[in-house]
């Protein structure tokens, strides 16, 4: 996790005077990088010793080393697309970089998902009387994704991607539901306050999010998102999403095999469900082709 992303997740763990610090690096970190710490203090409207505590506090021992991180993390922001590509790269560059990349965080995923949790998720969700799933930005789609593979198995499931919604069915919700939040950082206020909510309604809350985060430490469950392995405020974080999808997959796959005979039986309804789509498609397609000249 390079400097600039350190900070931002941070910053609203900061004291008051701290966080002016950290929104004047974060606005202009070029230029905070070559400027002296009076200058710095005078831009945040704080003193020259609250300068070094900010430091000490995003674990740098001085301001010259927070600048030379600094220095670090914009050698490494030229590329707004990933942070395994570079300008230039060819498209056979990308193709082999991407796929390298996306190897290399299911490998990181083979060893760091604890599976106490996943089973652990997988018994919550089983005897749940329903599943709600949030999820905001770019998580939003992810949750989609886990609601349509989820709700294939039987068990009733919604997922929602506006904080109002969310809020509302978090305090609906009961002791029989299962509340799934995806947050990459578990940092995100909207989403720490909706995961309150749902604890005070007594759901079993399960979060992938970053296990170290304030989101974390308020579920039951908590399974990593893979958030150390890629600075999330570059444009699109693709590893990071991939982690994520293959733990719904993981899960999705635990599921149905833990429900048995019943979940194939479900999953076997559903999909026939789309036969008399499908040959009402080919018939139109038929018509269509013998009744042109």
């Amino acid at each position: 996790m390079n400097i600039l992303h350190l900070i931002k997740v941070q910053r609203d763990q900061l004291s008051k005077a701290e966080a002016k610090v950290a929104d004047e690096i974060l606005a202009a970190p070029e230029e905070a990088m070559n400027m002296a710490t009076a200058e710095l203090a005078s831009r945040a409207g704080v003193s020259d010793p609250m300068v070094s505590r900010f430091c000490r506090s995003v674990s740098c021992n001085s301001f010259p080393e927070l600048k030379v991180q600094l220095a670090k993390a914009l050698a490494h922001r030229a590329s707004f697309i990933s942070e395994a590509v570079s300008k230039g790269d060819t498209a056979h560059t990308v193709i082999e970089k991407r796929i390298n990349s996306n190897q290399a965080a299911l490998e990181y995923l083979r060893s760091h998902l604890d599976t106490q949790s996943i089973d652990a998720a997988v018994k919550a969700m089983s005897g749940a009387r329903q599943i709600i799933i949030a999820g905001m930005g770019g998580a939003a789609a992810i949750a989609k994704d886990a609601q349509h593979k989820l709700f294939r198995l039987g068990i009733p499931t919604v997922a929602y991607d506006d904080h109002l919604m969310m809020r509302m069915a978090a305090a609906g919700a009961s002791s029989k539901d299962c509340f799934l939040i995806f947050s990459v950082t578990g940092r995100t206020n909207a989403m720490i306050e909706i995961a309150e909510l749902a604890k005070q309604s007594q759901v079993t809350l399960i979060t992938i999010t970053n296990p170290d985060s304030p989101l974390a430490k308020l579920a039951d469950i908590t399974i990593t998102s893979g958030d150390e392995l890629e600075d999330t405020t570059i444009y699109v974080p693709m590893t990071t999403r991939i982690i994520i999808l293959t733990i719904i997959d993981i899960i999705a796959t635990a599921l149905a095999l833990a429900q048995g005979p019943a979940a194939e039986a479900q999953l076997t309804k559903v999909k026939h469900s789309l036969d008399t789509t499908k040959r009402k498609a080919s018939a139109e397609r038929k018509t269509s082709k013998n009744s042109k000249p």
